[in-house]
């Protein structure tokens, strides 16, 4: 029981700590070659252009360019934003509403 107990504790442990790993002091910027707003014209007419996002990879947040979507019928496409907690900033992924 003392065994089952312990393994338990450290599974939760190593938990909390893979949660809290997306928490950065200093948010990353986008490296020169990323286009922030659209590169040009759409490819299609209901083309929105979705931006650059952060993802978070091998403990640390690592970008990831832009790209056209087409236009989901009756939703709008909300980008993602840095959100700033007591614990650090964490990425908000851009999302369909």
């Amino acid at each position: 029981m003392k065994k089952i107990m312990f393994v338990l504790a450290v599974v939760l442990g190593l938990s909390a700590t893979k949660a809290d790993a997306q928490y950065v002091r200093r948010r990353p910027t986008f490296s020169v070659g990323i286009h922030i707003g659209a590169p040009g014209p759409a490819p299609y007419t209901d083309g929105v252009w979705i931006g650059p996002e952060w993802t978070w990879r091998g403990g640390q947040y690592v970008e990831v360019p832009g790209h056209w979507e087409h236009r989901r019928h009756g939703r709008a496409w909300v980008p993602g934003h840095w959100r700033h907690t007591r614990r650090g900033d964490i990425w908000v992924r851009g999302h369909w509403r």
